[in-house]
């Protein structure tokens, strides 16, 4: 085998890895819509009614809220802005209570990451 078709060999072969992750990557990201949209539809309350209970318990206005993918049961995770500090609010989606409120403790987004 000519070194040209060595290298062509080579290169086929590496393109064909690439795209073997990248499709791998790209099943593992739709079974992670899957997994979120069956836990959202286990919600009894609506996502409009989280912000409201969280708004309520803190006092203070919803930034962002989104569904907690991290938590073995449902919730909703809503950052909530009073006087000047976002609070991060974990709401119950099967009865709307707030079980938790804590300092938002990512700070602000800068771009820069911080030295420890």
């Amino acid at each position: 085998m000519t070194l040209n078709k060595k290298i062509m060999s080579l290169a086929i072969a590496a393109s064909l890895a690439v795209s073997g992750l990248a499709g791998l990557a790209y099943a593992a990201e739709q079974n992670d819509e899957v997994q979120e949209i069956q836990l959202f539809n286990q919600a009894k309350v609506s996502l409009v009614d989280a912000i409201k209970s969280a708004e309520k318990k803190v006092g203070g206005k919803a930034m962002d809220a989104s569904l907690d993918d991290e938590s073995e049961t449902i919730q909703f995770e809503i950052e909530v802005l009073k006087d000047g500090e976002i609070q991060q609010v974990m709401v119950d989606g099967k009865t709307g209570a707030v079980v938790k409120v804590s300092a938002d403790d990512e700070g602000p987004e800068t771009g820069e990451e911080k030295d420890d």
